[in-house]
């Protein structure tokens, strides 16, 4: 259809992927719509972990998501290229590998550091922007050890076991914790003593942490000069060279490692387009998230929106979905007619996560620390995980940050780990399966399907035995042996059901949590085999079902038609990759 409607999405983050994710949902049972992706490559990079691989906490692919799989059962096309050059008379995006005609565009192309023009800064300091900035920082961290441990020089030894980040926001904190941890490990690794290793934090205003609370902000900085982090405030840096830094009081301090975290503005590339900016290279939007040119929008950290409050819009993962949505709503609102609707954003909050160990949270107005807070950060990371990606975002986040993570294991992680053969596994599912099939079995030919006012005597599972404590011993008395034939029923069913699930291979976790359930309820009678609960334990988290099972064909399938229900796959799929009639 020489006429249709072509949307490019410019930048595969959380904003961009969240935009075009939308768009398929909104337009999905129209011909006369093509949606692209374009991202300079295949993954979407968790921006707001980098510090976990710059601190060596996960492996470098534990912030990477497939965008293809994340696209799965959607119409959007995906574009692996990267953007260099727009003529917006034409609409036309300029690629390394095409060019991309478009009637709308959202530019989801995100921000980059901020400098303010400090001499060398650029040139001398590392950066935590990207993938590659990230493995850049490791690689000094570890270097420096190395140096250091054979460096007879005092004062050179000292430099190079000095590590600084410029600036004291969120990403520059979340560094800073990662170091405590890290060098704690590099500094048994290396033969150093802890002592010699200087960590500091250098930050122009008055505090650190400025957007939370001054009760959180003295807590974190308790935490961090606790595990002998230096923080200095009220101190601008206003010259870096090859060796340290200048502050504005005149002091030098010696470093061989800066990592300037100071500051953010809008994509260079997006200050190319000639569109309206606001602050620090930011195009500006209005309400709509719409640029100074019709049908190009512009979202997340590379948008200047200010709303009528005068609050302009903070760089973090909610807004960059938030506005993602709302720009994708109003495209499809402008294709079909219908109104748009103004950005409204809904904050819930914000966590710093200060290493593996500690945390602080502002959530829904509570003020939370430690476990608790860091508990909540894992579930707003899979949260954002499940929006674009499901559940195999979800399990892959589990995997790097609990199982796969190169320090901080946990003993039973670190002694069992998660790499156990699934044949093995499998058969271990099939033999408790059988035991369960032939459980139930048993009980349908005792009666325990027949109607009757009680629990059949001699049942292999009766309730109530010897060292079953009184509290569940009173339950059973007043719920259980009123319903007796309901309670066996569902006993029995459930055994046959749990018993032919594992067997097969089908739904095998739920079928393990059902396992479970009924295991404790059993031993808590004491009638139940610690054997079987800890089979089933195995069996419950390990995936066995993919082994000889049907989980291999059915969890995908439901996955992508949920995929489809959720994200409106009424378009008929993409090819991945694919740049078909993309040319203009």
């Amino acid at each position: 259809m020489a006429d249709k409607k072509r949307i490019l999405v410019l930048g595969g983050g959380y904003g961009g992927l969240t935009a075009a994710q939308k768009l398929n949902k909104l337009l999905a049972k129209r011909d006369d719509v093509e949606i692209y992706l374009i991202n300079r490559s295949p993954y979407q990079v968790y921006l707001t972990e980098l510090h976990l691989v710059a601190g060596n906490r996960v492996k470098p692919e534990g912030v990477l998501y497939s965008l293809e799989k994340a696209l799965e059962g959607t119409g959007v096309r995906l574009v692996v290229d990267e953007i260099h050059d727009a003529d917006l008379k034409t609409r036309t995006l300029r690629g390394r590998k095409a060019d991309y005609t478009f009637d709308y565009l959202i530019l989801a192309c995100g921000s980059e550091p901020e400098y303010f023009g400090i001499p060398g800064m650029k040139e001398h300091a590392f950066t935590l922007w990207s993938h590659e900035d990230a493995l850049r920082i490791k690689q000094r961290v570890i270097e420096m050890f190395e140096k250091a441990r054979y460096e007879v020089d005092e004062k050179r030894r000292r430099e190079y076991l000095t590590f600084v980040v410029g600036g004291g926001g969120f990403t520059g904190i979340e560094m800073v914790g990662e170091l405590v941890e890290w060098v704690e490990d590099l500094c048994r690794e290396y033969g150093i003593d802890r002592s010699e290793v200087s960590l500091m934090v250098v930050e122009a205003l008055p505090k650190i942490l400025p957007n939370l609370s001054d009760e959180l902000i003295k807590k974190a900085t308790s935490y961090l000069e606790k595990h002998g982090v230096k923080i200095i405030l009220n101190s601008p840096i206003v010259s870096v060279e090859p060796d340290g830094f200048t502050l504005k009081t005149g002091e030098k301090i010696k470093t061989q490692t800066l990592i300037w975290t100071g500051g953010v503005r809008g994509n260079s590339f997006a200050e190319k387009l000639g569109l309206e900016t606001g602050g620090r290279g930011r195009i500006k939007v209005n309400e709509y998230l719409e640029t100074s040119q019709k049908g190009i929008y512009a979202i997340g950290d590379v948008s200047f929106y200010v709303n009528e409050k005068n609050f302009v819009m903070p760089a973090l993962v909610e807004s960059a979905m938030q506005s993602g949505e709302c720009a994708a709503h109003n495209i499809a609102a402008d294709i079909t007619g219908k109104p748009k609707k103004a950005l409204k954003l809904n904050l819930h909050g914000n966590m710093v996560s200060i290493g593996e160990r500690y945390c602080v949270a502002e959530v829904m107005g509570r003020k939370l620390t430690g476990f608790i807070a860091t508990f909540i950060k894992h579930l707003a990371d899979m949260h954002y995980l499940f929006g674009v990606g499901g559940l195999g975002f979800v399990r892959e986040y589990i995997g790097h940050q609990f199982f796969r993570k190169n320090r901080g294991k946990s003993f039973i992680v670190e002694n069992i780990g998660v790499s156990t053969s699934m044949v093995w596994l499998a058969i271990l599912r099939i033999y408790l399966g059988y035991r369960w099939l032939v459980s139930g079995m048993e009980k349908v030919h005792a009666g325990w399907l027949a109607a009757g006012d009680k629990l059949v005597a001699g049942a292999s599972t009766s309730p109530i035995g010897p060292n079953t404590p009184e509290w569940y011993a009173n339950f059973v008395e007043k719920f259980i042996f009123p319903n007796a034939l309901f309670f066996q029923t569902v006993i029995t069913l459930s055994e046959l059901a749990i018993g032919t699930c594992l067997i097969l291979g089908l739904f095998t976790s739920l079928a393990s949590l059902g396992s479970l359930f009924m295991l404790i309820n059993f031993m808590i009678s004491g009638s139940g085999d610690m054997w079987f609960f800890m089979v089933s334990l195995a069996v419950c988290f390990s995936g066995a079902g993919h082994s000889f099972g049907l989980d291999r064909w059915v969890i995908p399938w439901i996955s992508r038609l949920v995929k489809r229900i959720v994200r409106g796959g009424g378009r008929k799929p993409a090819l991945p990759g694919s740049i078909h009639n993309v040319v203009g």
